[in-house]
């Protein structure tokens, strides 16, 4: 239900190239940015050896902005890159426990609605909720996900799987 997207990096570059590519586009994370003017980098985050979790830097707001996972291993003469991207878990346990209210006082009035064998049309406010709620971290999510996946790509010079 929750966004999530993997995919497989095959690249002719060699591991340590890669984490240097990975370099010239990513800064170190930030507590508060102010402005994206304040980097010239389009990512920030942390890049390791073999692995790195790294987050686009956008002017606007956009909490279901996909945070990137990847994992770094030689491949032949050159690398294979696991990336998974994710909401940051900060929003997907928000958006639980919202959904999560909002389904249960959604179902209550449905069952309250039956029950009293009238309908009411207020009881379609938290249904309509609960599936706006639903469809929201998809919207702000798949877009950037798409985004980041061809940047990735095109960085790397490579094939995805």
């Amino acid at each position: 239900m929750f966004p999530l997207e993997k995919f497989t990096i095959h690249t002719s570059l060699a591991p340590d190239l890669v984490c240097e590519k990975l370099l010239q586009v990513v800064e170190p994370r930030k507590t508060f940015r102010w402005h994206r003017r304040d980097s010239d980098k389009p990512y920030e985050g942390e890049i390791g050896e073999h692995s790195f979790e790294i987050i686009r830097i956008i002017n606007y707001r956009n909490s279901f902005l996909p945070v990137l996972k990847g994992r770094i291993s030689p491949e032949g003469m050159g690398s294979k890159i696991e990336v998974e991207m994710s909401l940051h878990p900060f929003v997907f346990v928000f958006m639980l426990v919202w959904l999560g209210m909002v389904g249960q006082i959604a179902v209550l009035f449905l069952i309250t609605s039956i029950a009293s064998g009238q309908f009411e049309a207020a009881a379609l406010i938290p249904v309509g909720m609960f599936m706006f709620g639903c469809l929201l971290p998809l919207i702000g999510f798949k877009p950037e996900a798409a985004r980041s996946k061809q940047f990735l790509e095109q960085l790397l010079e490579s094939t995805s799987q």
